[in-house]
């Protein structure tokens, strides 16, 4: 039996262990599921509970999910398992890069993780660097929100990477509830799905002042926008900031249903501080760096992004969101797609 081991315990790997533990129809059966929490008392204290009190309360975590540390010493995956990575991107720092290619073994390696480092490197990027295989490298993204996904709600996601790669990992990661579509634009994925967190500040923001729906949609129709014209300067294609990775993630995102990212718009909105705001939140909220790491990035590639750069205003103290957003939706008319 194969096994899907997932490193993060947070409320996307619950989610995700919840979602791969159940039959995968026709008459196939479950992988051998392991969520990998990061402390030796965090595993103790969700086997006891069965339940990830902190990230999704209120879901059951069934006996066939195996809870471990990510400190343990686990048997080595071969080429028929699956490591799927969670952790927070603003956490894969070069060593942890290193650990991830070592643990993942034989295994192709799903990063299911979204973001950019502060001097806008992408996942993928990092673990290559680390020494993993591209040839073996996937990443998955869309519109899925954990809650949704532990519930068992039907959802649609992409998956990215070589073709022969992302075949084989369809067979093992689809489920009669969640539909995976596939591309080899990995590029163009894991920059959509970065930059959706950065846009769905902004149009939240927007949404907490006041100003009304056609102005949020101005807004996340013009980061779309500024997403295309990342991903493509990067070697991604357009095409796939209009799919689920770019479109379809941000809608949910920035509908504030759950999202870390549009709560902080809003508390942003309300005239919050930023450490406030996550200290509220009280989780990692992935726009706040990446919003940075792209900027850097649309510097290297000299494009203008202003969503983005009035999203690192906002963060970095030096203006307010009802400041940018007047700015925002004041600038001069331009052509649709410069």
């Amino acid at each position: 039996m194969s096994t899907i081991r997932i490193l993060g315990a947070g409320a996307w790997g619950t989610a995700l262990a919840l979602l791969w533990s159940q039959e995968q129809g026709e008459g196939r059966p479950a992988p051998t599921v392991e969520l990998l929490a990061r402390t030796a008392d965090e595993a103790a204290l969700l086997r006891s509970a069965r339940i990830n009190t902190r990230r999704l309360p209120g879901v059951a975590l069934p006996a066939a999910i195996n809870i471990f540390s990510a400190t343990e010493s686990l048997a080595a995956l071969r080429a028929e398992d699956t490591f799927v990575v969670t952790i927070p991107s603003t956490e894969l720092h070069p060593a942890t890069a290193k650990q991830i290619v070592q643990a993942a073994g034989d295994a192709p390696i799903v990063m299911a993780s979204k973001g950019l480092s502060l001097n806008g490197a992408r996942p993928s990027e990092l673990l290559i660097a680390a020494g993993a295989d591209s040839e073996r490298l996937a990443v998955l993204s869309g519109p899925n929100l954990a809650g949704e996904i532990a519930a068992g709600k039907p959802a649609a996601a992409v998956l990215a990477g070589p073709d022969h790669l992302v075949e084989t990992l369809r067979a093992r990661l689809v489920r009669p509830a969640f539909r995976l579509y596939l591309t080899d634009d990995i590029v163009g994925v894991e920059i959509s799905g970065a930059l959706k967190n950065v846009i769905a500040i902004a149009v939240s923001g927007v949404r907490a002042l006041g100003y009304g729906e056609n102005a949020a949609a101005a807004l996340l129709s013009r980061g779309v926008a500024e997403m295309a014209r990342l991903a493509e300067a990067c070697g991604g294609r357009t095409e796939t900031a209009c799919g689920l990775a770019g479109v379809g993630d941000l809608v949910v995102t920035s509908s504030n249903t759950g999202s870390r990212n549009a709560k902080l718009g809003a508390l942003l909105a309300s005239g919050m501080s930023v450490q406030a705001a996550v200290d509220k939140i009280g989780a990692t909220v992935e726009g706040i760096g990446t919003a940075h790491g792209a900027l850097q990035l649309a510097a290297a590639h000299k494009l203008e992004m202003p969503i983005t750069a009035a999203v690192v205003a906002a963060i970095s103290g030096g203006a307010t969101i009802e400041v940018l957003a007047r700015a925002l939706l004041g600038r001069s008319p331009a052509g649709e797609w410069h």
